[in-house]
């Protein structure tokens, strides 16, 4: 039986293994990350701080025990968006609740 070749790769294949060709590609510089009070910001800019807000529902829809379920409770009673965030809603709770026909503000 013949000896097996030896297969040869062609010029201009692949290089796999070897060091790279050409010059290194510069790396990306990290973009930043926004800071919480940029987020605050344009949530407050949609519902300000002195908005009314009015509970839609009559019970709380939000799963029994949940901490959203806590949160949500912090609309009973209050007046304004700023009354609900100081009982400790969030705004990323009040654009969901919102959203979902929970309460209205304004």
């Amino acid at each position: 039986m013949p000896e097996a070749q030896k297969a040869t790769p062609p010029s201009g294949a692949i290089n796999s293994g070897a060091q790279p060709t050409g010059e290194p590609k510069a790396k990306k510089e990290p973009k930043p990350k926004a800071e919480s009070s940029v987020n605050r910001t344009n949530f407050s800019k949609l519902y300000p701080e002195d908005a009314a807000v009015k509970l839609l529902v009559a019970e709380n829809p939000k799963k029994k025990g949940s901490k959203s379920r806590e949160r949500f409770e912090g609309y009973t009673g209050a007046k304004t968006i700023g009354d609900a965030l100081a009982k400790g809603v969030t705004y990323q709770d009040i654009v969901y609740d919102v959203g979902h026909g929970f309460i209205q503000v304004g």
